[in-house]
C-alpha cells in the first residue's frame, strides 16, 4: 500500500469524511464535471418530454421519453463495461464527452414544429450510449482516486447527492427554460455542459494506464462481459446488493415517470410538474447526506430498513392528495433512496480493480434496464387508468422486493467483507 494511500486511511478516520473526500484534486475535478454534464442532461430530458406531452397528450409517450434516456443505458453499459477495464479510463471520459456534446447539438437543431418524434427519439438513443461508457469508467476510477473504503463509500454519497441535486434543479429549471425560451435553448444547454465536462476532467484528471491490456477484439471483449457476470454473480455480497438494486427500480422511477401528467390532470401549471418530481430527488439527496456520513458498517445496516420504507409515503399518491402534500410525501420516499448509496459503492470496492469496469457496467445495465421498463409501464398503467395509480402499484411492488430481500438477505458475509476492506483497504 502506498505512503498516499495510508495518509488518506489516517484522515479518514480522524476527520470528517466528505471533506476528506473534496481535498482530493483528482475527485473534484470529477464532481465538478459531473455537476456540469448532468445538470444540463434533466434540462433537455425535462424539454423533451414536455415537448411530447404538448404534441400528443400521452403520458406513456411522455414516460417514453425518459425511458429512452436509459436504453443505451443498458445496452451500452453490458458490452461497454469492459472497455473500461482495458482502455484509459479518462481518455473514455473525455471521448465520451464529445460525442454527448456533438450529437445533443443536432438534436437542438433539428427540435422544431413539424420534426417526426422517431427522429427526435432516435438522436437521444444515439447521444445517450456515451452515457454508460462515460459512468462505467467514471466509477471505476473513484476507488483508484480515493483509495481507502471510507472514502470511497463517502464518494458514493457525494457523487449520488451531486446527482440527485442535479437532477432536482434540471427538472425545475426544465419546466421554466421550456415556458419561457423553448426546448431548442435547454438542448443548447445541455450541449455546452458536456464541453464544460471536457474541459474540466483535461485539467483535474491525471492520465493511468489501462488496469488490463488493451485489445481491439471484439471476442476479448465479450469474454470479459461473461467473466464480469460470472464474478458478479457468483459472489453473494454483490449479488444481493445489485439485485436488491435492479428489483427497487420500478418504484424508484415511478413519481419520475408520471409526475408531469398527475400535474396536467390536476389542471396545474407544468412548472408544479418539475417542483413535484423535484421533491423526490430532492430528498433523495437529503438522504444521501445523512446516510454517506455514517461509518460503512452502519451504512450497510441501513440498506434494507430504508428500501422498505421508501414504498410507503407513495402508497398515499392513491387518494390524489393536493400536490402541496405530495410534494412532501414524495420528499420522504425520496430520502429513503439512499439505501442506494451504500450499495453503489459496497458493489463496486468489493471488486478487484481490474474487474471494475465490467462488473460495475453489468449491475449499471440491469438497472437501466429495469428502469426503462419501469416508465414504460408506469406511463401504461397511467394510461390505463391514472398517474396517481400507477405510482401505488409499483409502491406494491417495491414492498414486495424489500420484504423478499430480507429473507435472502446475506448479513453476515456482508459484514465480514466490509470489515476486510477496512482493515486491507481497496
Amino acid at each position: 500500500m502506498s505512503v498516499e494511500s495510508q495518509g488518506r486511511r489516517a484522515r479518514a478516520r480522524s476527520r470528517t469524511p466528505i471533506r476528506d473526500v473534496l481535498a482530493v484534486r483528482e475527485f473534484r475535478g470529477i464532481v465538478l464535471s459531473q455537476v456540469a454534464s448532468e445538470a444540463g442532461d434533466q434540462i433537455a430530458r425535462v424539454a423533451l418530454a414536455l415537448l411530447v406531452l404538448s404534441d400528443t397528450g400521452s403520458p406513456l409517450l411522455a414516460a417514453a421519453t425518459f425511458a429512452i434516456a436509459f436504453i443505451p443505458s443498458f445496452i451500452g453499459g453490458a458490452l461497454l463495461g469492459p472497455v473500461a477495464d482495458r482502455f484509459s479510463r479518462r481518455s473514455l471520459m473525455l471521448g465520451a464527452d464529445l460525442g454527448r456534446a456533438a450529437l445533443i447539438m443536432v438534436l437542438a437543431l433539428v427540435a422544431v414544429d413539424g420534426t417526426p418524434l422517431w427522429l427526435l427519439f432516435a438522436l437521444l438513443l444515439v447521444a445517450e450510449l456515451f452515457t454508460p461508457l462515460f459512468d462505467s469508467a467514471r466509477a471505476a476510477t473513484t476507488p483508484e482516486v480515493l483509495g481507502d473504503v471510507s472514502l470511497v463509500a463517502t464518494g458514493a454519497a457525494v457523487t449520488r447527492v451531486l446527482s440527485l441535486a442535479n437532477q432536482a434543479i434540471g427538472l425545475v429549471l426544465g419546466g421554466l427554460i421550456v415556458q419561457l425560451a423553448g426546448a431548442r435553448l435547454a438542448l443548447f444547454l445541455d450541449a455546452i455542459s458536456f464541453l464544460i465536462s471536457y474541459a474540466l476532467l483535461v485539467v483535474f484528471l491525471q492520465r493511468r494506464p489501462p488496469a488490463k491490456e488493451s485489445t481491439q477484439s471484439i471476442g476479448v471483449l465479450f469474454g470479459d462481459l461473461g467473466r464480469g457476470w460470472k464474478v458478479l454473480m457468483a459472489d453473494p455480497s454483490r449479488r444481493a446488493l445489485v439485485l436488491l438494486a435492479w428489483g427497487m427500480a420500478l418504484p424508484l422511477v415511478a413519481p419520475e415517470a408520471v409526475g408531469l401528467a398527475y400535474v396536467r390532470q390536476q389542471g396545474e401549471v407544468d412548472t408544479w410538474g418539475g417542483f413535484l418530481m423535484a421533491s423526490v430527488t430532492t430528498g433523495a439527496a437529503v438522504g444521501a447526506v445523512l446516510v454517506g456520513r455514517r461509518p460503512p458498517r452502519e451504512q450497510l445496516d441501513l440498506v434494507l430498513p430504508l428500501a422498505m420504507l421508501m414504498s410507503l409515503p407513495l402508497l398515499v399518491t392513491g387518494i390524489e392528495p393536493p400536490i402541496v402534500i405530495l410534494v412532501v410525501l414524495w420528499f420522504l420516499s425520496g430520502a429513503a433512496q439512499a439505501f442506494l448509496v451504500p450499495v453503489m459503492a459496497f458493489t463496486t470496492v468489493l471488486t478487484a480493480n481490474e474487474q471494475r469496469g465490467s462488473v460495475v457496467g453489468i449491475a449499471g445495465a440491469g438497472f437501466a434496464l429495469l428502469t426503462t421498463i419501469g416508465y414504460l409501464v408506469v406511463g401504461w398503467v397511467a394510461s390505463l387508468t391514472s398517474p396517481a395509480f400507477a405510482v401505488v402499484v409499483m409502491a406494491v411492488v417495491g414492498l414486495v422486493v424489500a420484504s423478499a430481500s430480507y429473507v435472502v438477505w446475506p448479513a453476515t458475509t456482508l459484514r465480514a467483507d466490509v470489515r476486510t476492506l477496512e482493515d486491507v483497504g481497496v
